[in-house]
């Protein structure tokens, strides 16, 4: 493999024939890499060849040498390193393809974990979301309104809840759509013969809120569609639901 000089050679050529095993060994070592050197098709490169015997004086054609003897250092080294690196590359793909599945695995995971993450969110924002309509339902001072969808949305509805003591109002947004971008939902008080009082404007995306504050003699309640922020008048024409109060 290059690695000894002339007298070193020399002094291998004599162990070899001072000791069989030693000469079983290195047979056995060339035996091993021209038999990789065969399977592989890694065969010694003829320039160098062509060089090692010109240094030999060798009279052999290319052809008929065999592919590696004891003093063909060059050859030897060359096919040994490519059976090394043939080795390391088979190493690293090895390596590099269980690196990839394993990030593989952890983004699946990691995914996975997103996933159900979510879906405990959802479910505890379903579960707070029906613990505040049961509470509100089971408040003897709430007085319940339901109020369903009109011709502009008939799938709609919600629920408003109008405490008599305090006459906080709250809104329980049940089904109502995305409104358009610019826009929000606004909650309004009917009274008779007055025009539609503001109860407060809410996020349709939130559980149940409480809105403003409203006294006096309801007979309904109505929401719209009016442009973010709210406005002090109602949009009579863009009424999404609406819900009267049972009479006693």
């Amino acid at each position: 493999m290059g690695e000894l000089d002339e007298q070193e050679m020399i002094e291998v050529d004599r162990m070899v024939e001072s000791h069989p095993e030693i000469q079983e060994e290195l047979g056995k070592l060339r035996t091993s890499i021209n038999q990789y050197a065969e399977a592989s098709g890694s065969q010694p490169d003829k320039s160098l060849l062509h060089e090692v015997f010109k240094e030999l004086e060798a009279p052999e054609p290319i052809e008929k040498i065999p592919l590696i003897t004891m003093h063909q250092k060059k050859p030897f080294w060359a096919i040994a390193a490519s059976f090394f690196l043939l080795v390391s590359i088979g190493f690293n793909i090895y390596f590099a393809s269980e690196l990839r599945q394993s990030r593989n695995e952890v983004k699946q995971l990691a995914a996975e974990k997103n996933v159900i993450a979510e879906q405990v969110e959802t479910a505890s924002q379903k579960l707070e979301y029906a613990n505040l309509r049961i509470a509100h339902f089971l408040n003897e001072d709430n007085i319940h309104v339901r109020m369903d969808g009109l011709p502009l949305s008939p799938e709609s509805y919600a629920n408003v809840f109008w405490n008599k003591n305090s006459n906080a109002v709250f809104i329980s947004v049940d089904n109502l759509p995305e409104p358009p971008h610019g826009h929000q939902y606004q909650l309004w008080a009917i009274k008779v013969n007055q025009p539609p009082i503001d109860a407060g404007i809410f996020d349709h995306n939130n559980l149940v809120q409480e809105l403003k504050v409203i006294k006096g003699d309801v007979m309904a309640f109505a929401v719209t569609l009016e442009k973010e922020g709210g406005t002090p008048r109602a949009t009579v024409e863009k009424t999404y639901v609406k819900g009267f109060l049972k009479k006693s």
